[in-house]
């Protein structure tokens, strides 16, 4: 359930205390139940005023701000209730860096709600648009500052930290911001890291210095002594975290922030390791690009993520790949077989976007990977000196065994690839999830939907865009509504299903 968001009109401290002063000086009193009459006590009790707590905080969690205001000073008993911890919980706050005359500062919004209810805040989301000049930029690196200092003070313990899309590397961050920022959220990562659960920093695109600052010290707090023998960080989202040209790949800082186990260096009294405690025990789902990942890496994440037992926490793998990010680096398949000997329960999802050579593709595809999530995307670019079925038909059946998700996107000069598709399905006994778009025949879905009949396969899902090359499709829309009629009863019980065709010229 989404938090109402609407940080524009919170209402300071000052302005509750204002409001609840006028409403005494009014007189409002607590109903004493011994005021009741004989008569009163007989009626049955209804209306707002006796909705039992749980009612009334499950209403108040779709109120805005200024209405929680008003509807806390109704009575004792909504006073009461709207402090429950439970009702802010979850905030997003939409910082823009822009100032405006009849708004309150986002700066002021932000701060006053740390303030007031910092220490319930559990599940924080930072969402910042791209900034204009270097001004805004500046104004969103000092709200950010105050704002993760004010958090700090309150003793809050925050479970859930999401900040996307920074976008450290446009022009309109200059240096002195840029280091400003760095600093201000490394300092907060290293003090209150070792709380987090869930740390995404999705599109943050810093260099490769300043984002090893950053992971530093995301790693250095969870060896703080007080997590005794809870785990820290369960889920991190690294994608774009670094500058999209980096060949991250090729520097050990990555690899090493990612396993050392030592205290590090020159840390201040304040902060206390456990020198022993290996780093990231208990990451469970890790989110990177493919220009991060290499030998060296895959060995760290083998030793560094450790569950309570000793074996490794590490679930689930996901990888990005895209053509414009460095790509070509020679990674071992006993790499791959380390990690998955170390980590049992591993399951890598791979997406691959505008990369669908065979020979770039049996670089990034190994057959050693645990690979259980596959997307192939072309992004409407279509390429005239090569073809996409030889990675169909010579790379995917590796992954037989355990691919259960396949996503592909392809629009490879009006190529058609109806049978090497119908071929990989039969190939994988474990495929629930199938998503085509590509140039089609429509006998295509009806062999697939017949296979699922007859129980040749154990697709759950079927989303098929049929492309077509003719503007008009009226004849291809005529013939997959009579595919629908023929399965409709199989589709509607056992389906998730969703097929259309599309002009593509």
């Amino acid at each position: 359930m989404n938090h109402p968001e609407d940080p524009v009109e919170q209402l300071s401290d000052e302005e509750i205390e204002e409001e609840e002063a006028k409403v005494e000086k009014e007189g409002m009193k607590e109903v004493d139940e011994e005021e009741y009459d004989d008569e009163e006590e007989d009626q049955p009790r209804c209306g707002w005023g006796y909705l039992p707590d749980v009612c009334l905080r499950q209403v108040f969690w779709w109120l805005r701000d200024r209405d929680r205001v008003r509807a806390m000073l109704v009575c004792r008993h909504w006073h009461h209730v709207m402090h429950s911890p439970s009702l802010w919980r979850v905030r997003t706050f939409n910082f823009s860096g822009r100032i405006s005359r009849t708004r309150r500062s986002e700066l002021e919004t932000a701060v006053c709600y740390a303030k007031a209810y910092g220490n319930y805040l559990e599940d924080l989301e930072i969402r910042f648009s791209h900034p204009l000049n270097s001004l805004v930029s500046r104004r969103f690196q000092q709200t950010l500052r105050t704002f993760l200092a004010a958090l700090r003070k309150t003793g809050g313990r925050l479970r859930s930290l999401t900040i996307n899309h920074m976008e450290l590397d446009r022009a309109v961050w200059c240096r002195s911001v840029r280091n400003s920022l760095v600093r201000s959220l490394t300092f907060y990562l290293r003090r209150e890291g070792s709380r987090l659960g869930h740390l995404s920093l999705r599109g943050a695109r810093l260099n490769l210095p300043q984002g090893l600052e950053v992971l530093e010290a995301v790693a250095a707090a969870q060896q703080h002594v007080h997590l005794g023998r809870r785990p820290g960080i369960i889920s991190l989202n690294l994608e774009d975290f670094f500058s999209q040209p980096l060949a991250v790949y090729g520097s050990p800082g990555f690899a090493h922030v990612m396993n050392s186990q030592g205290m590090p260096e020159l840390s201040p009294p304040i902060y206390c390791f456990h020198p022993l405690l290996p780093r990231f025990r208990g990451l469970s789902t890790l989110t990177l690009n493919y220009s991060c990942v290499s030998d060296e890496l895959l060995a760290a994440l083998s030793v560094a993520c450790q569950n309570l037992r000793g074996g490794g926490s590490l679930r689930t793998l996901i990888v990005r790949c895209h053509v414009h990010e460095p790509h070509l680096q020679m990674i071992s398949g006993d790499a791959w077989v380390h990690l998955a000997r170390h980590c049992p329960d591993l399951r890598v999802q791979i997406t691959v976007e505008r990369i669908l050579s065979l020979n770039n593709l049996s670089q990034i595809l190994l057959k050693e990977i645990p690979l259980r999530s596959l997307s192939l995307t072309s992004c409407y670019f279509s390429e005239q000196d090569w073809s996409v079925k030889p990675a169909l038909s010579s790379i995917l059946p590796w992954y037989g065994h355990c691919l259960q998700k396949l996503t592909l996107d392809l629009n490879n000069s009006h190529e058609s690839v109806d049978e090497e598709i119908l071929d990989l399905v039969q190939l994988c006994p474990r495929l629930v999830y199938l998503k085509v778009w590509a140039f089609l025949h429509i006998s295509f879905l009806d062999f697939l939907l017949q296979k699922r009949l007859d129980k040749k396969c154990c697709l759950r899902t079927i989303k098929v865009r049929i492309y077509t090359n003719k503007y008009e499709t009226h004849d291809e829309d005529e013939q997959l509504e009579e595919v629908y009629s023929r399965y409709r009863q199989l589709i509607h019980s056992e389906l998730n299903y969703f097929a259309v065709s599309y002009p593509m010229l």
